[in-house]
């Protein structure tokens, strides 16, 4: 449930956190309630309670179609990038099979065709190409990148002709390579040879397809992180986008605090923040916004009033582990920091002609002098200009 949202100011004199006030008595007899116009330190803040969270949540959904068929985290498993978190049920692992079995026997056959002829240096052969047509390739990438850096200037022509001398290398090993191989097979056409090679890739290319697909009924760990939500289990098919697991980075810990709009956009990346919660013994100074959320919401209050509302966010140190997720907390943004300001009591001032004055005692007269007020808090009020320190302003005065 969420707190209200207060913006509150504190007030600090020299000698006390209240006005003090004096009965004087003025020089015909009369006798005045004034108080003493003092300096005091003020600052502003919006509070409210926010949540703690991660800034790097990830979180999977159903699609209604697939039956989980191996789930086995509980809350609070820790998990790593890449780890099977969810895998479905399908009938590719058959398929799988029965494609590896045609290949097996397809190459057996190529075999015979290519009688007489060592087939493991054939293989041999076929992959030394590959892996000089790969090198080649990267060869070549390299090239044009030192050509770029040649023009600008960033390195030698010795780098240039090195990067061009590897590559004609590998040409010529290449050259070599496919030279060996044709002499291997050189007993078989070579109309023969492409059509079993082109079938056999063909199947390759199919299994790779499979096993690609297979990746479509599995759910693997984007991030190192924490589950804090599990909405699922074996045998269930999960409905169509609902949240079936949260993984949250504990590394990057954050409070999450959704202020009214209106407070919100007081607030800037970089403002000071505490963090407080009295209960759980929880007092976190110094810290900083470190960004606000670009999207609004609407939400009801606890009365049923619509209210815009917008999320801030707080980076926590990473010396808070203990703090669960969820946990709610207290929150002050410190929207104007510590300064000096003259206070006086609200009740001296009046307004007249839309413009804001008090009455002072002076030498035991009474005199009217204009001021310009700013921020009014607790029945105080910060006086920008027309009053000095010590001076006696009347808040009310009574006839002998």
């Amino acid at each position: 449930m969420k707190k209200k949202l207060i913006i509150a100011f504190l007030v600090f004199t020299t000698i006390g956190v209240s006005l003090f006030y004096f009965l004087t008595t003025g020089n015909i007899g009369v006798k005045y309630n004034t108080a003493e116009v003092k300096k005091g330190a003020v600052e502003r803040y919006v509070e409210e309670v926010g949540r703690v969270s991660s800034k790097n949540i990830r979180r999977y959904y159903g699609n209604g179609s697939f039956k989980v068929e191996e789930m086995t985290l509980e809350l609070g498993d820790v998990v790593k990038e890449g780890q099977l978190l969810i895998k479905y049920e399908d009938d590719l692992d058959l398929e799988i099979q029965k494609l590896e079995k045609q290949i097996e026997a397809l190459r057996a056959t190529y075999s015979d065709v290519l009688s007489g002829t060592d087939m493991e240096s054939v293989n041999s052969a076929k992959i030394e190409i590959a892996r000089i047509e790969n090198n080649l390739e990267l060869a070549k990438k390299n090239k044009d990148r030192t050509e770029e850096l040649y023009q600008s200037g960033a390195v030698s022509l010795i780098d240039l002709e090195q990067a061009n001398n590897s590559v004609e290398q590998l040409k010529s090993s290449l050259a070599i390579a496919r030279n060996s191989y044709e002499q291997l097979v050189k007993g078989v056409s070579e109309d023969t040879q492409r059509r079993y090679e082109a079938e056999i890739d063909v199947m390759l290319l199919t299994l790779e397809i499979y096993k690609k697909n297979q990746e479509e009924y599995v759910e693997r760990a984007d991030i190192d992180g924490l589950v804090t939500e599990i909405n699922t289990f074996e045998g269930d098919i999960p409905s169509p986008g609902s949240m079936i697991l949260e993984i949250q980075d504990p590394s990057e810990k954050v409070v999450l605090v959704d202020f009214l709009v209106e407070d919100a956009i007081m607030i800037r990346p970089g403002m000071r923040v505490e963090v407080m919660d009295q209960n759980l013994g929880i007092s976190l100074a110094d810290l900083e916004v470190s960004r606000i959320y670009p999207k609004a919401f609407v939400t009801l209050s606890e009365l049923g009033v619509e209210e815009n509302r917008q999320t801030v966010e707080i980076l926590l140190p990473a010396s808070v582990e203990e703090l669960a997720f969820g946990l709610e907390v207290g929150t002050k943004v410190m929207i104007e920091e510590q300064q000096e300001a003259l206070l006086i009591p609200s009740g001296a001032v009046y307004q007249k002609d839309s413009k804001k004055y008090v009455k002072i005692l002076e030498a035991k007269e009474v005199i009217e002098r204009e001021i310009i007020t700013g921020i009014a808090f607790d029945h105080s009020i910060v006086v920008l200009d027309g009053l000095r320190e010590g001076e006696q302003v009347i808040l009310n005065y009574q006839e002998e």
